[in-house]
């Protein structure tokens, strides 16, 4: 049974991380402070450590050196909120097996989990069979979208290779597969053999310019998701770059924290404009009346405020014009009702000094 140690602050994460290894059947120990769980890792061995960078009493590179000095063959994985809290050089230098980003997805974990221990899908499924999670409801870690860009192929094409390396180097610790190329030719030849799921593209190159590459690209496959890269380009170029396919433009020079929430949008960007296209397609097919409904559907969410608005506003005005119409009503009424009873009045009036009259000449007949 392969013997994991978890050193994590948090202990929300923690606990999550503790009920998923342990029902995949590892053999779990775990400590919130850094140097006592360095103090474990010099006491019993282990086949791999998983760490947070940010812990209370160590942090930074002081916790991988020391863990690096507890047990050199030791396999890390390093879990990060911020990628600026250490630099991709000093991860290198410690030789890091893999470094999440927090909030880390399940499927993240276990497959960096499987990587380092060197253990198959297959293995693992049979341990889980065996020791089933009851519930897993209160593990504070991020669901796996749906977004290819998660575990995707990205193509970085600039003719500066140090750049290049830098920007492979750093994506690779984000668990993305990087391929690299110098320039407009070999991004294609490489494209011909390959489907990629984001393409970084340099505007000025030798041999074959982003612009031109841009063209070729969207020949082969329309579909390709391209960002520019630039430092020198003027406007124009990069108003033509945009215009043959490229979806948007990153100015050089840029960090690694803006690169990372740059490549993050994209994903968001191309997935919402996945579902679009599949929504259009398939409204397309289903017909004129199913369109209607969606369009008025659509309308209606979009303007629902206004519509509750107008409503209330139509609501109130025929109930003013109805209050009015039965005001009217009841003062006719009234005044009717008032007619009658007056012409009532008058008649009864009428008898009565028509009874007085007669029998005031009735006695004066008597005398």
């Amino acid at each position: 049974m392969k013997k994991i140690f978890i050193i994590e602050d948090e202990l929300t994460i923690l606990n999550g991380l503790l009920k998923m290894l342990a029902s995949w059947g590892y053999q779990v120990k775990s400590s919130t402070s850094g140097l006592k769980g360095i103090e474990c890792l010099r006491s019993e061995k282990y086949d791999l450590v998983i760490t947070d960078l940010r812990l209370r009493d160590i942090g930074g590179t002081e916790v991988l050196r020391r863990i690096k000095a507890a047990s050199p063959e030791i396999k890390i994985i390093v879990l990060s909120g911020s990628l600026g809290e250490v630099s991709i050089a000093e991860l290198n230098q410690f030789k890091i097996f893999k470094l999440l980003e927090k909030p880390i997805s399940r499927k993240d974990i276990r497959a960096a989990v499987q990587e380092a221990l060197g253990i198959s899908d297959s293995k693992t499924e049979i341990k889980l069979e065996r020791q089933p999670v009851d519930s897993v409801a209160d593990i504070s870690i991020k669901k796996e979208s749906d977004s290819r860009f998660s575990k995707g192929d990205i193509l970085v094409v600039d003719d500066n290779e140090n750049l290049a390396i830098t920007i492979k180097n750093l994506l690779s610790f984000k668990n993305y597969n990087v391929t690299t190329a110098s320039d407009g030719k070999s991004a294609l030849d490489k494209i011909k053999s390959h489907k990629y799921d984001l393409i970084l593209m340099d505007i000025r190159m030798p041999n074959m310019n982003g612009i031109e590459a841009v063209k070729h690209i969207k020949a082969i496959n329309p579909d390709s998701f391209i960002v520019m890269m630039t430092g020198e380009a003027g406007n124009d170029e990069i108003e033509k770059a945009l215009e043959v396919g490229g979806y948007a433009v990153l100015r050089k020079p840029f960090s690694p924290e803006k690169l990372l929430k740059s490549i993050s949008w994209f994903r968001n960007a191309e997935e919402d404009i996945k579902f679009r296209k599949r929504r259009h397609e398939t409204v397309r097919d289903l017909g004129a009346w199913y369109r209607l409904r969606c369009r008025v559907k659509r309308y209606t969410e979009n303007y629902r405020m206004t519509i509750v608005t107008v409503s209330l506003i139509v609501f109130s005005v025929i109930a003013g014009i109805s209050l009015i119409f039965y005001v009217e009503n009841i003062s006719v009424s009234l005044s009717q009702q008032y007619k009658r009873l007056s012409s009532s009045y008058e008649n009864y009036a009428d008898k009565v000094i028509g009874y007085l009259e007669r029998d005031e000449q009735r006695e004066l007949k008597r005398k």
